[in-house]
């Protein structure tokens, strides 16, 4: 045992540092007021509260969670009840423990790259342990933490089946695919990721492949087609309200470079520059599954399969924010490509520093050096940044200062009994988290079945919050003209209205 553990420090050395370093950031980042809690994250934390409490799938409204897969929450219900821990105070180990295993899981994907290189490996594992991208989703209550590290143990058992392409090997394969679904619909990626390296690896028999495409797709659709049917039979919606997109293609690629400038030195406020780079290291992973289909003696190597997902999941994040409407392309939206796209950079800046003579060769190396030196002052930068606010007033979200502290709270707080239900509120979530009264969403300003029932209400309270503002659900002005609102208490922050129908 000693041996063996001997060994795994020895080749694993850098990546026991880099988890080092990404769980004194975790700690340092939740230090002062917890895991950061966006609304997201109180939808997350009320049904597993539920589930662990009443084996209740719904949410802090009592209403079915149909916008998001079950998969998390069941997660997150489970890991409390089975640590006796509260869901939020638990959530900084998991995410810690997460964070260390998508290093590791990393580490071993490089230690497999046809040409390995300790200078390669460890300069991009310390990328990874500082990156303000996953500082972000690790400090947080997002299912994006349990998915990114599917993503990495898919990546290394599709290593492991194409090297022995088996129904015994592709199990943990589907599996994986399956649960990775539940977390997150975008799990889709992993599943035809999956697919696609499955039905192109031409070295093997067609029927083979054919058999084996048909038990991956059942298996791994089978969890989130249980979700979907109970959703429907829940709620009548399979996966929650879905607006028709606003942005097109080209806007979203704009919106990509925004977060590549964010990621990348050298790119801060030039967003077009930004996507023509993404657009360009889109066509080198094209080019390099093309040459590992050609080439199959090397299709089983992880550079391709780190290639397919990248460009899997960013055509896949394109279209659907090209048909669907959801926040604006943020870095936690794309945060499943980061890690890929420095794997890919690594493949990239191997090959030109092995292929070319001495001259050019160390003129490479000093161009990365240069180029790691770049993205840590990058990094620090921005983490300094971050930094001087969560270390006075925590994470953002609705456990920073701001928010608990708020006066407006403070008041909801005080005379919560005087608060007759319903209540309604543009920040339903954060009434909730902060208070403990459910609050009813404001209805989307689009879906008239919504505004209808909405204003079928007699009398409500209605909690606005100024800095809750969402510019998909009906304004304050619209309630003004179809109801009867009386302050009830202003506050810097917020105000409380009685709402009742006009005389």
């Amino acid at each position: 045992m000693i041996a063996r553990a001997g060994t795994l420090l020895t080749k694993y050395w850098d990546a026991f540092l880099a988890s080092a370093v990404a769980c004194i950031f975790v700690y340092l980042f939740t230090h002062h007021s917890g895991i950061g809690i966006s609304p997201d994250s109180v939808m997350y934390g009320s049904t597993a509260i539920n589930i662990k409490e009443h084996f209740s799938f719904s949410d802090f409204n009592g209403l079915p969670l149909v916008d998001f897969p079950l998969g998390y929450p069941v997660l997150l219900a489970s890991l409390s009840f089975l640590f006796r821990t509260d869901v939020y105070q638990l959530a900084p180990f998991v995410n810690a423990i997460l964070f260390c295993g998508s290093i590791f899981l990393t580490a071993k994907i490089m230690l497999g790259f046809r040409k390995s290189s300790l200078w390669i490996r460890v300069p991009v594992l310390s990328l990874i342990a500082c990156s303000p991208c996953l500082l972000e989703v690790y400090n947080m209550l997002w299912s994006e933490t349990v998915f990114l590290f599917l993503i990495f143990l898919l990546i290394v058992l599709l290593r492991r089946y194409l090297l022995i392409p088996s129904i015994r090997s592709l199990v943990p394969v589907a599996l994986v695919c399956a649960i990775a679904l539940v977390i997150r619909y975008a799990g889709i990626c992993l599943l035809a990721s999956s697919a696609f390296l499955v039905c192109f690896f031409t070295d093997q028999p067609l029927r083979k492949r054919i058999k084996h495409l048909f038990f991956l797709t059942c298996t791994g659709i089978s969890l989130v087609l249980v979700n979907i049917i109970r959703n429907r039979i829940a709620s009548g919606n399979s996966t929650g309200v879905r607006e028709k997109a606003l942005r097109g293609i080209g806007d979203n690629l704009l919106q990509i470079g925004g977060v590549f400038t964010e990621w990348l030195p050298f790119l801060k406020g030039k967003e077009a520059l930004a996507s023509i780079v993404f657009i360009a290291l889109a066509i080198i992973a094209v080019a390099i599954i093309l040459f590992h289909l050609l080439q199959q003696q090397y299709y089983p190597c992880f550079e391709n399969i780190v290639a397919v997902f990248f460009i899997t999941y960013a055509c896949f994040i394109i279209a659907i924010a090209s048909v669907s409407r959801f926040e604006n392309l943020s870095s936690r939206l794309l945060s499943p490509m980061y890690i890929p796209l420095l794997l890919l950079l690594a493949v990239i800046i191997g090959y030109f520093i092995r292929h070319y003579q001495k001259p050019i060769r160390f003129a490479m190396i000093g161009g990365s050096l240069l180029l790691l030196a770049a993205f840590h002052h990058h990094h620090y930068q921005l983490n300094a940044e971050a930094w001087e606010g969560i270390k006075d007033a925590g994470m953002p979200g609705y456990t920073e200062d701001s928010w608990t502290q708020s006066p407006a709270v403070a008041y909801i707080r005080e005379h919560k009994q005087e608060i007759i239900p319903p209540v309604f509120g543009n920040a339903n979530d954060a009434v909730y988290f902060l208070t403990g009264i459910r609050a009813l969403p404001l209805p989307h300003k689009e879906i008239p079945k919504e505004i209808e029932t909405f204003l079928q209400q007699d009398r409500f309270y209605l909690v606005w919050f100024r800095d809750g503002e969402n510019t998909d659900l009906i304004s304050l002005d619209f309630i003004k003209q179809k109801k009867r609102v009386e302050i009830v208490q202003e506050l810097e922050d917020g105000i409380l209205y009685r709402v009742d129908n006009k005389p």
